[in-house]
């Protein structure tokens, strides 16, 4: 029999070494040793009547109880399962007690049955996420525009603490009407997430009728939903980014991984942007994921790994465009947002055993799948050669720790080598054109400047050690970009 406990507080008679706990397994003991002989020889007193009373009591209230406690929604971790989209939601959710700030009617609880027959839309927020800050008012307002028809319901798992510190402090101070569960411990297990803002709805019948972004929540999605009307809302549904993307969950773990590659256009709601990565055990990299990603910055940490292993630093003077839409290949901003039409999400994983060869791989990956071919190959180009305009030595360190500090004026260059300060002038915006470094120079160098507005600034700084930068043509590696 498995061993069942429940909190109550009974004689020490029953109770075993778990501090205030039945235990079934004690009550059987004690049937055994004094209740038994006492049936055998025909004197069952009232003790064992009780006894057998409380035996059955025990096992109904255990049976009802073990599942879950009532104190602010603690529940038996292990017995949740989440519900899916279109599933109702589990009834013992609905009963649950849970925290809460700024309710209207002034109540410290509530639970989800209190909004029964509801469009309940619960909003998955913290206090360091500002998007779900910013969206607070437009909450707002849809819940005053449609009144007792629906239930906004800020959910987040911040203490009470926290919470009241920004209910009176700062920001938070503008937002005090928002109705919130906090502390939670529940919610968030039956409707997991990795990232806020995350909006559940729970449609009047109380069913999960989808995850979604913030944006999602519209006027017209609302009206949708509560008129029976098909809306347009895009579902959220995370990905554990530590898992290959996009592959089922039902992929065995006893199976071995060997290769695994995907490639697919558009944004998806239910990862962030980003960069991951698969180590082998002493660190090498076998694996790289782009998510919700612009094709330059998939390309970007590609062609830098592939430039440094020719010795070279890559940036985006290193980048010839010939495709007829260059605009696409970056982040597009409408009305002040962003444009995810062209976002994509990719990733490689290859045999450990090739992990040196993954930058390789991914390049050809992309112009095997994507709409554009991209080549390192050598072109005769416009650039700015670095030269010494004397044989006087005015950059040589004088030593000590070294230091690059580009968060100030002056930006400080103290005992570095001049390949630093060739990649801080490549990185520079308002300079066009590559850089090549012709000094010849190899000791470490000291170099300070003031500020670097234009190139005639920049020249006139390098000037005072010695130095300059030359306009020239050189036959350089260029990642070259070309439409299929």
């Amino acid at each position: 029999m498995e061993r069942a406990k429940i909190q109550l507080k009974l004689p020490n008679l029953l109770l075993g070494k778990s501090n205030g706990m039945i235990d079934l397994k004690r009550i059987a003991f004690l049937y055994n040793k004094y209740l038994k002989p006492a049936i055998r020889g025909h004197r069952l007193v009232m003790f064992g009547r009780h006894f057998l009373v409380l035996c059955f009591v025990l096992f109904s209230v255990g049976g009802a109880r073990s599942q879950s406690r009532t104190e602010f929604g603690t529940v038996n971790k292990q017995n949740i399962t989440a519900p899916n989209i279109g599933d109702p939601i589990p009834n013992e959710l609905w009963g649950i007690p849970l925290q809460v700030v700024n309710d209207p009617e002034g109540k410290k609880s509530s639970t989800l049955s209190d909004y029964k027959g509801k469009l309940i839309i619960l909003d998955f927020w913290s206090t360091w996420c500002v998007p779900c800050i910013r969206n607070f008012p437009k909450l707002h307002d849809l819940q005053n525009e449609f009144g007792d028809k629906i239930k906004v319901l800020a959910v987040t798992p911040e203490n009470t603490d926290k919470i009241t510190k920004f209910f009176t402090t700062g920001v938070g101070k503008e937002h005090t009407y928002v109705h919130s569960v906090i502390a939670d411990s529940v919610l968030s297990r039956y409707f997991p997430h990795m990232g806020v803002p995350h909006i559940v709805w729970i449609s009047p019948d109380g069913r999960v009728l989808n995850t979604t972004q913030a944006d999602q929540v519209s006027q017209a999605n609302i009206e949708a939903v509560l008129n029976d009307r098909k809306t347009n809302m895009v579902a959220k549904i995370d990905i554990d980014r530590n898992r290959p993307l996009f592959l089922s969950e039902h992929f065995s773990d006893n199976l071995q991984l060997n290769s695994y590659s995907i490639f697919a256009k558009g944004y998806y709601p239910g990862l962030p942007s980003g960069n991951n990565f698969k180590k082998t055990k002493d660190g090498k990299v076998y694996g790289r994921q782009m998510t919700n990603a612009t094709m330059m910055s998939i390309y970007n940490p590609i062609l830098y790994e592939l430039f440094s292993k020719n010795g070279e630093q890559f940036n985006s003077k290193r980048i010839i465009t010939e495709v007829a839409e260059p605009a696409l290949l970056h982040l597009i901003k409408k009305d002040g947002k962003s444009d995810k039409s062209n976002f994509y999400n990719y990733e490689l994983i290859i045999p450990e055993e090739k992990a040196d060869s993954l930058y390789y791989y991914m390049l050809a990956d992309l112009n095997r799948y994507s709409e554009y071919t991209g080549t390192i190959e050598k072109r005769m180009v416009d650039c700015l050669v670095l030269v010494r305009t004397s044989e006087k030595d005015k950059i040589k360190s004088k030593g000590g720790e070294p230091k690059i500090d580009f968060s100030a004026s002056p930006i400080i260059l103290t005992n570095q080598k001049l390949i630093a300060v060739m990649n801080m002038l490549s990185d520079r915006a308002n300079i066009k054109l590559p850089i090549v470094d012709e000094t010849g120079y190899t000791d470490n160098v000291d170099i300070e400047f003031s500020g670097i507005n234009d190139l005639a600034s920049l020249k006139k700084q390098l000037n005072s050690y010695d130095l300059d930068l030359v306009p020239a043509k050189r036959d350089l590696n260029m990642f070259v970009i070309k439409d299929k």
